[in-house]
């Protein structure tokens, strides 16, 4: 059985663009604003760091990097945007700089997976928790000065979304059509569902190819330690999707797209140390994520990429060593994802097999005769029973409260 397809056309599948709806104005001020302000502040007070950190963030939520679920839609409220990105903060505050901070983080990263199988939304927010969660542990790793407070900074980032969302809230008129209401479960058939799922290995496969893909990232980057394989964990957690693609077009634009954002950051870098060219050029990307995300995943990978490093390397010198670790470590999370769901798919390919067997063994056996009802000791005869008058005086002198026929007490 192929499990990773190969047909044609796939190359025009990964590279095609989508037309999609057109892009609001209101989405590229935010993103314009999420990044400006914040780097703009940032250099006139001196904080070049935290103010780039704090734009990251806020573009992070309007590019939905989160977007195995689904992307979140305009008219959604902005506190369940922030909602998981400010958990995930405190979350990689109180386990960063510690001997088990990867087991706590993996711990957690399965536990949202497996509260994403529960509704939509809560697919949205757990995977969005997810990513929110990984970057701030690289951001604690690599700030140890301020370890207690980059993660604080970053989740600023996503307060900063929610108050430009809330002041640049496009205002419908009453002559606008509303949309045609949509049937939703009630919670009790969420809740049957989601006890159906965890009863089979579909309900499982999400938050176990997490964990595993992180683990293998995880020792892997320990195993190496002189590298900069912890991009090893995030390639794992951008790349990995709740369904699990027979042809992975989705995988594969992600892939890509890390590889040619991590060259694209390796050119700026490197051909840029004025720190007022790299916030010009930081916040022309990220009026090119909303855009990006809206056309292709490829695209998007290719914009957000250089942002992430912008911040993680931001300061630093860029050997072309690290540049390579950048690579490496892409390349290896790609293979584990796409590794991993050869894996399960295997797996759910054999379970579901197996089910359809035993289902034709049901119905060849026909079905099952129910359990006859207990009866009672002696029949009760009625004015049809063919029973002889001796038998029914035995008969009722059997039961309780009743004397037989003829008998006296």
């Amino acid at each position: 059985m192929a499990l990773v397809r190969i047909r044609p056309g796939l190359g025009r599948e990964i590279f095609a663009m989508e037309g999609g709806e057109p892009i609001r104005l209101r989405t590229i001020l935010v993103a314009a604003l999420g990044m400006g302000v914040p780097v703009l502040a940032g250099l006139l007070l001196g904080y070049r760091d935290a103010g780039f950190t704090i734009g990251l963030g806020a573009i992070l939520l309007a590019g939905a990097p989160a977007s195995a679920a689904g992307a979140p839609q305009e008219g959604s409220h902005p506190g369940r945007a922030v909602l998981p990105a400010l958990l995930a903060v405190a979350a990689a505050t109180a386990i960063g700089g510690r001997m088990w901070t990867d087991a706590a983080m993996i711990l957690l990263v399965a536990v949202a997976g497996l509260l994403s199988g529960y509704s939509r939304p809560l697919a949205i927010a757990a995977i969005r928790f997810s990513i929110y969660l990984v970057l701030s542990v690289g951001f604690l790793e690599g700030a140890a000065a301020y370890r207690g407070f980059v993660a604080l900074i970053f989740g600023l980032g996503a307060l900063w979304n929610i108050v430009l969302r809330m002041l640049l809230t496009e205002r419908t008129s009453a002559t606008d059509e509303a949309a045609p209401a949509r049937r939703t479960p009630t919670a009790a058939q969420r809740r049957a569902h989601f006890r159906k799922t965890l009863r089979t290995l579909d309900g499982w496969q999400f938050p176990l190819r997490l964990a595993l893909g992180l683990g293998i990232a995880s020792g892997i980057r320990h195993a190496w330690p002189a590298h900069h394989y912890y991009w090893i964990v995030l390639t794992v957690a951008l790349l990995t999707q709740r369904p699990i693609e027979h042809v992975p077009v989705k995988t594969m634009q992600r892939l890509i797209g890390t590889i040619a954002g991590v060259g694209l950051a390796a050119i700026i870098l490197i051909g840029f140390t004025s720190t007022v060219v790299l916030a010009v050029l930081a916040c022309l990307l990220a009026v090119m994520v909303p855009v990006a995300r809206a056309r292709s995943y490829l695209l998007y990978s290719v914009v957000v990429t250089p942002l992430i490093l912008l911040v993680l390397d931001l300061g630093r010198p860029v050997p072309l060593a690290l540049l390579g670790d950048r690579l490496v470590a892409t390349l290896a999370g790609g293979i584990i994802v796409i590794g991993g769901n050869i894996a399960f798919d295997r797996l759910l390919a054999a379970s579901a097999a197996r089910a359809d067997k035993h289902g034709r063994r049901a119905r060849l056996r026909g079905p099952r005769p129910r359990p006859s009802s207990a009866r009672p000791r002696h029949p009760t005869p009625d004015r049809h029973s063919p029973l002889s008058p001796f038998h029914r005086g035995f008969d009722a002198a059997c039961r309780p409260g009743r004397p037989a026929a003829g008998r006296r007490g």
